[in-house]
């Protein structure tokens, strides 16, 4: 039965695997645990136990290769992060993108020099006029 890729939340190690198989296109439970046992030393069983987990929910799919599995994602890079802010934006901004956009703005873009980037960001996406209106676009 095939998952529904919208509904799909990361835990932080989750996401540590899916990065690695993003960067990699393939991966085994072998190739990810040595990358991620560069930064963090991690069982084998541990990757092998996330992994299945990452293909129950749907993000990941394997083939057999010999005696290896080889996993690919089914899950984008840009649909996980977009599930990802879908969630903080409701669990956290009471589903109101607006007030998550304040939390940045006040607490991560602290150097005033940055605003006119963000100004750009968000007139370049049609979410603001030159003039600073506001109107519902893409």
């Amino acid at each position: 039965m095939k998952k529904d890729l919208e509904f799909i939340i990361l835990t932080r190690q989750e996401l540590q695997i899916m990065k690695v198989v993003w960067d990699r296109g393939v991966a085994t439970v072998k190739q990810v645990c040595d990358v991620i046992s560069r930064t963090k030393p991690t069982a084998y069983t541990t990757i092998l136990t996330l992994m299945g987990i990452l293909e129950d929910k749907g993000a990941l799919a394997h083939i057999r290769q010999g005696r290896a599995y080889v996993y690919r994602p089914l899950l984008s890079r840009q649909k996980a992060t977009r599930n990802q802010i879908r969630d903080v934006v409701n669990r956290f901004f009471d589903g109101d993108p607006e007030k998550l956009i304040a939390t940045v703005l006040d607490s991560e873009v602290t150097d005033p020099d940055r605003l006119p980037g963000v100004k750009s960001l968000l007139e370049t996406r049609g979410h603001a006029t030159g003039d600073g209106r506001q109107f519902v676009g893409a």
